[in-house]
């Protein structure tokens, strides 16, 4: 059942979701003794692959797919109409279906004569160009653009598209022979692509193993662009051998191919070379007549993504999409952190969107969450950010917009970076989060950059009634129109940054100042400072407050005003910048969807959390606590 929520203008976010029903249902079962792809498609007499019904379902119709793995890249022939007459593709209640973008692979190996380090024992053989559906995935590079700045920069970028995997274990693959000696459970392409060496644990014999190697781009992705109203349910999704995206198109292991109005809903989608799912434009150029967005997300396990879990470029608005309730992990492991398309969900100009209870951990490159490029009235609210260990800027960052986007409610615990990051940005309200454990600075607003946007868009962020603890610096901003009050902080990190005098073209940050004199230029004269220790368990997603002398979180009366406009009210398209809504119609529920009572305002996303230590479970998606 849906559950409503409030934009940052105050407006309602509306699903177009209605209850669903299908003129007729097929089914797949590659297992029943009588499955063909020349049968009707009945439970009696089921089809053999996903593609045969891909080619066949039109629009208020669906296919039911049985156990099995499914070896193939689904292509979608044609999409729904309107939400009343979708294209569905669901996998039978109760079921194992697999979907992979690899095959069994049981090749004849001898040992390296050439390129073969000395003191391990390493291995070669040969692939065929008939293994492949469409390109030879080992010959094509991460990156194919030579002639781009950043091509020899990350080494990443030279290697190939292709994987393999034993026992659905990864192998690590190298960009020299060299490079085998070093490590174990590596893989090394000649420049042919049609050589693999190999060096395995223990340096096994690769002959008395069967490998998964991907033979495919992409696993479920339509070919013609704008199919529309699809929906894809409780299906695994594994191994595609996609490319680095930006300037190349975005292709994800699933990809919407430029459509609207899809619903991916509890799927597991995994092992990607680069992107797990794709969901906007994917490319600058603009289609005539259509839309973008619309998109629901929910409930799925994305995880082991090199670059992406979650991507949409912003050839056009991605307007009214709905991110719910994922487990996102373990993505971002390809070193290309500034070529920046990488982080966990990486969404280009939503509008008028919602990303909510979403769980984000483990992301080694970039950040958890990145929204860039004309954001607009986007909400992000209940989510836990959790363990990223190298994030280029920050666990949350958002980019190049104007507002009105508020970030509320979260938990954001452990970053190897900054906690809450922002640059060429306006209007940005963090209110009632957590924000704990970090290397850098807990909340940076970033100086400008006049070569992007000229004036530089830093004006008029609000950070109201967080708790902030365990980062070495605690606020950057980059001018006075910002403002921080009711905030709890750890007392052992009271260190702020006055940017005031930053010369920002110079690169200059200001200087870092205690708490009193940051309040002494007009912050947080109301704000309170504790002991306070923050430990997150990712094991069973809970967390431990440790605050030695306090009862209860400090609550106040009302917040400071937050819709002051002291810079233009109008965006890059020419639309009028509302005003943050009343805080008493947008903040009423906690980090758990518990009503929070009237006539207060409690700092951080719980209400009345134990403060002593006790661990509790700050799962998002379980609505019960």
């Amino acid at each position: 059942m849906f559950e409503p929520v409030i934009l940052p203008d105050g407006s309602r976010f509306e699903t177009w979701e209605v209850p669903l029903s299908f003129t007729r249902t097929f089914h797949v079962a590659q297992n029943h003794p009588r499955s063909d792809d020349a049968n009707p498609g009945t439970a009696e007499l089921p089809w053999k692959t996903i593609g045969q019904a891909a080619r066949a379902l039109e629009p208020g119709q669906r296919v039911v797919v049985h156990a099995g793995v499914y070896r193939e890249w689904v292509k979608p022939a044609r999409g729904g109409t309107d939400p009343d007459a979708m294209i569905s593709y669901e996998a039978a209640e109760g079921e194992q279906v697999t979907i992979k973008g690899s095959d069994l692979w049981k090749s004849k190996w001898e040992r390296a004569r050439f390129y073969a380090p000395e003191g391990v024992a390493t291995w070669q053989t040969q692939l065929s160009a008939d293994m492949f559906e469409g390109a030879n995935v080992f010959c094509l590079p991460n990156f194919p653009d030579q002639g781009h700045p950043d091509w020899r920069i990350f080494p990443t970028f030279e290697l190939r598209r292709g994987q393999l995997f034993i026992e659905s274990r990864p192998i690590t693959q190298v960009n020299n022979p060299d490079a085998l000696k070093e490590n174990e459970d590596r893989f090394w392409v000649e420049d042919n692509g049609m050589t693999i060496h190999l060096r395995l644990a223990d340096d096994a014999d690769p002959n008395d193993l069967e490998f998964e190697i991907t033979t495919r781009e992409q696993v479920f992705a339509p070919i013609q662009r704008y199919l529309n109203y699809i929906r894809v349910k409780g299906l695994t999704m594994f191994h595609a051998a996609n490319g680095v995206p930006i300037p190349p198109p975005q292709r994800g292991l699933l990809s919407a191919t430029a459509g609207h109005h899809w619903i991916i809903e509890d799927c597991e989608i995994g092992y990607a070379n680069t992107l797990g799912m794709d969901l906007g434009g994917q490319w600058w150029s603009y289609g005539k007549g259509q839309m973008q967005g619309f998109h629901i997300i929910r409930n799925n396990h994305i995880h082991h993504c090199g670059v992406s879990a979650v991507s949409a470029w912003h050839n056009m608005a991605n307007e009214k999409l709905l991110v719910e309730d994922n487990l996102v992990t373990d993505c971002c492991w390809m070193p290309i952190t500034d070529h920046y398309e990488s982080a966990g969900i990486k969404i280009h100009r939503t509008e008028h969107s919602v990303i909510r209870r979403n769980v984000v951990l483990r992301t080694a490159h970039c950040a958890s969450l990145w929204l860039d490029g004309e954001i607009f009235n986007t909400r992000v609210t209940g989510n836990l950010f959790a363990d990223a260990a190298h994030p280029a800027f920050g666990h949350v960052f958002l980019e190049i917009n104007q507002g009105p986007n508020l970030v509320d409610n979260n938990v954001l615990v452990n970053s190897g970076g900054n906690g809450f990051y922002e640059h060429d940005a306006e209007r940005v309200y963090l209110i009632q989060n957590l924000i704990a454990n970090g290397d850098d600075t807990a909340v940076m607003m970033r100086c400008g950059d006049p070569k992007r946007v000229n004036p530089p868009l830093e004006n008029e962020h609000r950070v109201f009634a967080n708790v902030i603890a365990g980062f070495p610096r605690y606020i950057q901003f980059p001018n006075r129109t910002s403002h921080s009050e009711l905030n709890l902080f750890g007392e052992r990190f009271d260190r702020f940054r006055d940017a005031f005098l930053a010369d920002a073209a110079a690169g200059e940050e200001g200087t870092v100042v205690d708490l009193d004199a940051w309040r002494d230029i007009g912050f947080d004269r109301r704000s309170e400072v504790a002991r306070l220790s923050v430990f997150f368990n990712p094991d069973d997603l809970t967390l431990s407050i440790r605050a030695p002398g306090v009862s209860t979180w400090p609550a106040f009366d009302r917040l400071p005003e937050t819709s002051a406009q002291t810079t233009a009210a109008v965006d890059f398209l020419g639309r009028a910048i509302p005003p943050l809504a009343s805080p008493q119609v947008v903040l009423t529920h906690d980090y758990f969807g518990r009503q929070r009572p009237t006539g207060t305002i409690q700092v951080g996303p719980f209400l009345n959390p134990p403060l002593d230590g006790t661990p509790f479970s700050i799962d998002p998606r379980k609505r019960d606590l």
